[in-house]
C-alpha cells in the first residue's frame, strides 16, 4: 500500500489533525450532560415524557 505523499496530501492530513486537535480539547474541557442537568434545575429528558 502506497502512502499518497503529495503536499495537497500532507496538507490536508495535517488539516484533519488539527481539526481532531480541537475536538479533543474541547471535549476535554466539556462536563458531562448529567453535570449539566443538575446544575440547570432542569429535570433529566426521560422524565419529560408523558406516560
Amino acid at each position: 500500500m502506497k502512502v499518497d505523499m503529495s503536499s495537497k496530501a500532507v496538507t490536508m492530513r495535517l488539516m484533519k489533525v488539527s481539526q481532531l486537535r480541537r475536538l479533543c480539547l474541547s471535549l476535554g474541557k466539556a462536563k458531562p450532560v448529567h453535570a449539566r442537568e443538575e446544575n440547570s434545575g432542569r429535570r433529566p429528558v426521560a422524565d419529560d415524557k408523558k406516560p
